[in-house]
């Protein structure tokens, strides 16, 4: 039998690919493949592996049971700087992707684009959108709602989805400032990973279905999971399902179809502004960088060597990652394996190992 390191490095570009071909094989468009092996190494990537490949048992298990569709038919509806989307029941990262797409090519028109969508499916890593708003020298929002797996402050009962909300602002010549937050004290996807690599949870993630402080990952994925400073994350959670499950005619994160035949209609909201519109684009980041440098060269409190500014961490995992590999838990990389396997995909994933 084989034996693997609980963590192994792997080729990001490879794996990439391997990604893309198991989604090619499952009935995907060459590039609506490309849109979700590319988000989800993308989380890798900068470090984040709750949203990374780690999740994609789990996307091909809900793409067969949800009908998630692998060609969405997306249409819009537009009047100015807004438009109303419609996913198709389509592939959160596909949908997702076209959305912000969308509202770059308002904002150029209008300096401001607002896209909101409806009957999309779960988009993955929030900062991925705002920052390809960020590539086109824009600033970028998203948002997106999601299954009730979140308990709202005072309650214990799943209402909310962890509702996460991302921006992006770009930076001429470096990594652009990102901010990506969930509304819960950690993402489900970190409970999940847990309990696939045997490890119980912090105290304080999650509640079990009786209410009760857990630190059992298989407790706490049939419970809630816990909002972050209380009733700050669970009304900002609120006010994004205002967002994307109402204005949008969409559903609340309660009214979240999950384990069903029919798409999970989640919503999504998508931002850009065009910095040309408001100020030019050389001054403003000139001032961004003095706001930086001024923040960064604020007095550290004890302990703390570095301050760090949003999104920074992130960025020097990005740089490091890229060039010696992303993490991948041994769990993970067994079901990357499988999935091959089950498709019929010739990629290797061994072929990417690049250490353990």
């Amino acid at each position: 039998m084989e034996q693997l390191p609980e963590v192994l490095r792997m080729n990001p570009e490879g794996v990439t690919k391997v990604c893309t071909e198991i989604f090619r094989a499952a009935g995907y468009p060459e590039q609506n493949a490309e849109f979700i092996a590319k988000s989800l190494v993308f989380a890798d990537i900068r470090g984040v592996s709750s949203h990374g490949v780690a999740r994609i048992k789990s996307y091909m298990e809900r793409a067969k049971k949800e009908h998630w569709n692998a060609d969405p038919q997306i249409t819009c509806r537009q009047r100015g700087a807004v438009c109303l989307m419609d996913g198709d029941d389509g592939f959160g990262s596909i949908v997702g992707t076209f959305a912000m797409k969308k509202a770059v090519e308002l904002a150029k028109e209008h300096g401001i684009g607002f896209v909101s969508v409806s009957r999309s499916a779960h988009y993955g890593m929030a900062s991925y959108y705002p920052m390809l708003a960020a590539e086109e020298g824009m600033i970028g929002f998203s948002c997106t709602n999601g299954v009730s797996n979140l308990a709202h402050f005072g309650s214990m009962e799943g209402m909310l989805g962890t509702n996460p909300f991302s921006m992006a602002v770009p930076m001429q010549g470096q990594a652009p400032m990102v901010l990506d937050v969930a509304c819960s004290v950690t993402a489900r996807g970190n409970i999940s990973n847990c309990k696939r690599e045997g490890k119980e949870i912090p105290l304080g993630w999650a509640i079990d279905a009786e209410g009760n402080p857990t630190t059992d990952p298989a407790r706490a994925l049939v419970g809630a999971v816990l909002p972050f400073a209380g009733h700050k994350g669970s009304g900002i959670a609120i006010m994004v399902d205002v967002l994307c499950g109402i204005l949008n005619s969409g559903v609340t994160s309660k009214h979240v179809r999950e384990d069903q035949t029919v798409g999970p209609n989640v919503g999504h909201t998508m931002i850009a502004i065009d910095i040309s519109f408001f100020e030019e684009p050389e001054e403003f980041d000139r001032r961004m960088k003095q706001f930086a440098a001024e923040l960064k060269a604020a007095k550290p409190a004890p302990g703390v060597s570095k301050i760090y500014l949003p999104g920074e961490i992130e960025a020097e995992r990005a740089e490091y990652n890229r060039q010696n590999g992303i993490k991948m838990g041994r769990g993970a990389f067994t079901e990357l394996c499988e999935a091959c396997l089950e498709y019929g995909v010739a990629e290797d994933p061994h072929r990417y190992i690049m250490e353990g």
